[in-house]
């Protein structure tokens, strides 16, 4: 299956492999598109909100690779207006993700990365802008389009949180992850950033159950009327989750 004709097929998405910014003397390495197990939500934490603008800072000398990178590190950017660019063929394995284990997991070989153009607040992290409805959108058209031709399930679906940046892709795309993510698959990462987002967990969203975690937990317990035992049951989930729907 042509996976990079399919996603160009379904008239919403605009093909910008060649008109974006790319390196002249490197191309990225390739990957088997039909082993991708997810999708993968970024933010760019800058307020233009442009694929052109983010290409030229990745073909350049940057965060990650003083030499340049061959492109956009992404599979696609969807910009303010909710316009979706698909920056690079799917087979290309871009440099979103990283590498989440030091011994070898190479997770931009796993994870297609979706980066939704602006600079948004998460936790720890106060930004300037909140994504557009039209950007919003665009996420929900576009996840739902990968998972039904890829076959995933809601647990195919991340955001850059799970691969060790709290702050990406920020507040709003984290409730959308939440609602279609299953609530018993919810991270350790995504419980301490769920009750750091409601007020009650000041410290380091680390993936680390520990005494402030659970102390956090019972204390939001108690507010909300269940039994403070600090475990996290279903109960729980349902009331965090419907806590952050309503804060906004």
């Amino acid at each position: 299956m042509n996976y990079t004709l399919r996603l160009l097929n379904s008239g919403f998405i605009v093909d910008g492999r060649h008109t974006l910014p790319r390196h002249k003397g490197r191309q990225w390495s390739t990957r088997p598109p039909d082993k991708l197990k997810g999708m993968v939500l970024h933010q760019s934490l800058e307020d233009s909100g442009s694929a052109r603008a983010i290409a030229l800072y990745h073909v350049g000398a940057n965060h990650i690779s003083q030499d340049g990178l061959p492109g956009l590190s992404y599979t696609l950017f969807i910009e303010r207006n909710g316009k979706v660019i698909l920056a690079n063929d799917v087979e290309a394995k871009t440099w979103s993700q990283g590498y989440l284990d030091p011994g070898g997991v190479d997770e931009n070989a796993l994870y297609i990365g979706a980066c939704v153009g602006g600079n948004f607040s998460g936790p720890a992290y106060k930004g300037t802008q909140r994504p557009s409805q039209e950007q919003m959108d665009s996420v929900d058209k576009l996840w739902k389009l990968c998972r039904d031709l890829w076959g995933w399930s809601g647990t195919g679906l991340f955001g850059h949180f799970h691969f060790g940046k709290p702050a990406c892709p920020g507040a709003d795309l984290l409730e959308y992850i939440y609602s279609h993510r299953p609530y018993q698959f919810m991270s350790v990462m995504e419980k301490q950033m769920a009750l750091s987002r409601l007020g009650y967990y000041g410290g380091r969203t680390d993936g680390v159950w520990g005494t402030r975690s659970k102390s956090a937990l019972v204390a939001f317990q108690r507010v909300e009327g269940l039994k403070p035992d600090g475990v996290w049951g279903p109960l729980v989930t349902t009331t965090v989750l419907s806590k952050i729907s309503r804060t906004g």
